[in-house]
């Protein structure tokens, strides 16, 4: 994972926006869009991609949504609002 010491990281809410589907493409223009570092947007998409899909009707643990203010934990929160783990 790129080194994102001193960057300004995503918020749950970019996040969220990101995973429904914001209606921008292009880690360029999503960087715009948000006010956000390209290399920390590339990090988030990459975050994305290692959660799972939990099956139609799984609970989502609650500890699921614990944050400690990683990159890795912001994205997991949001996630967990789409049945991601």
């Amino acid at each position: 994972m790129a080194d994102l010491a001193g960057k300004k990281l995503p918020t749950v809410e970019q996040v969220e926006e990101m995973i429904s589907g914001c209606g921008i493409s292009g880690i360029d223009a999503l960087a715009e869009h948000f006010g956000l570092d390209p290399i920390v947007v590339e990090a988030t998409l990459n975050c994305l991609r290692r959660l799972r899909r939990m099956p139609e009707g799984s609970a989502v643990p609650a500890i699921a949504c614990y944050r400690d203010d990683s990159l890795e934990s912001i994205v997991r929160c949001a996630g967990s609002k789409y049945g991601y783990v």
